[in-house]
């Protein structure tokens, strides 16, 4: 077992990332004082930084204040903390005198933060509550013990490093080629989940050196190898299909198989079929210089050797510009774009669904 941390090497890091942007006060309080606690600040001697991340979230109530304490905490780990504002808008037009328009709108906006990484907000802990008498502001305390922090992340890096093995093993032995490749979009999916858990570790303990019970180069390679072996046959119809080819073949790529131009399934594994067209629009507004071209296609992915078709979806785009040449372009690689969002999810819900 690997040394799990040194404290010290990570406190100036956590200092200098967590904490809340307030003024400091010097006085502590509970949660109906008037006085403002000093975790207010990001700073606590209940919680010393050399043993606790600590986050501070400020709200106009308690429980957006909570989950932005917690926000506070994730950023540090370079996680993803989404601000989701909900706008509504009400509009009402009613015809003047003379037939001019006049309008009103009003619009209502919300604001959440929720945090997406919940890998690294567990064991995190809201502490303290506070709300201030005079500017109704509620206040929340985020902590996260390092100690720990750590021991949780190294167990869970072991049993990452177990699954590989296992995965890695399966990999190399399967009779059929789609369980190989099955196998392999896992591994390297898991893989990737090992690089930003040893990140997370790092922050916390930049002195960390783990312990290399699996060479995650090796086992990387070895998933791009087997996922190289896929054939993937692009059957194309439709009037613009030559312009939209490259992107469905680049996304193939972006997911490490090499993809193909082709006629027909005839041995491949996978067919990706589409078929495309273009419609050049006029503006709805008859005083409108803009020339308007909307694309749609449809989408099907078959299992070759089963027969068993498992995407099968529409794409549509549209775009504008003064000149319908350009239009037409641009609604092209648009939709392309598009075809190829459907291709990625298709592929990545088929072979982690495949029994």
């Amino acid at each position: 077992m690997r040394r799990l941390f040194s404290i010290a090497a990570a406190a100036a890091l956590l200092g200098a990332c967590a904490g809340s942007r307030v003024k400091a006060p010097s006085a502590a309080g509970g949660p109906g004082s008037a006085a403002r606690p000093d975790w207010v600040s990001g700073t606590s001697a209940e919680f010393p930084r050399d043993s606790y991340l600590l986050g501070v979230g400020m709200a106009d109530d308690q429980a957006s204040a909570m989950d932005r304490a917690r926000g506070e905490i994730a950023r540090v780990f370079g996680t993803l903390v989404t601000a989701n504002s909900m706008t509504t808008a009400s509009e009402s037009t009613s015809q003047a005198a003379g037939g001019q328009a006049q309008t009103s709108s009003s619009q209502d906006v919300m604001q959440t933060v929720r945090s997406t990484a919940q890998k690294s907000l567990e064991g995190v802990q809201i502490e303290r509550n506070w709300r201030d008498p005079e500017t109704k502001t509620y206040y929340s305390l985020a902590v996260l013990d390092i100690r720990d922090a750590l021991t949780t992340m190294d167990g869970k890096l072991m049993e990452l490093d177990q699954k590989a093995r296992a995965l890695r093993l399966s990999m190399e032995t399967a009779q059929e080629k789609l369980d190989k490749i099955k196998d392999a979009f896992q591994l390297r999916s898991l893989m990737k989940t090992r690089k930003e858990l040893l990140s997370d570790i790092h922050v916390l303990n930049p002195g960390e050196v783990a312990d290399p019970s699996i060479r995650p180069n090796e086992y990387e390679a070895a998933a791009a190898r087997t996922l190289g072996q896929l054939d993937v046959a692009v059957i194309m119809s439709g009037e613009g299909a030559q312009n939209v080819r490259p992107a469905v073949i680049n996304a193939l790529n972006k997911l490490g198989i090499d993809a193909r131009e082709a006629s027909s399934p005839a041995g491949a594994d996978i067919a990706v079929e589409c078929s495309a067209k273009f419609y050049d629009q006029a503006d709805p507004d008859p005083s409108s210089a803009w020339k308007w071209t909307r694309g749609e296609a449809s989408v099907s992915m078959t299992d070759v050797k089963s027969g068993k078709v498992f995407l099968s979806e529409q794409a549509s785009a549209r775009e504008a510009s003064a000149v319908q040449s350009t239009a037409r372009s641009r609604a092209e690689t648009s939709l392309g774009k598009a075809i190829a969002e459907k291709i990625r999810s298709g592929i990545d819900s088929y072979f982690s669904s495949r029994p």
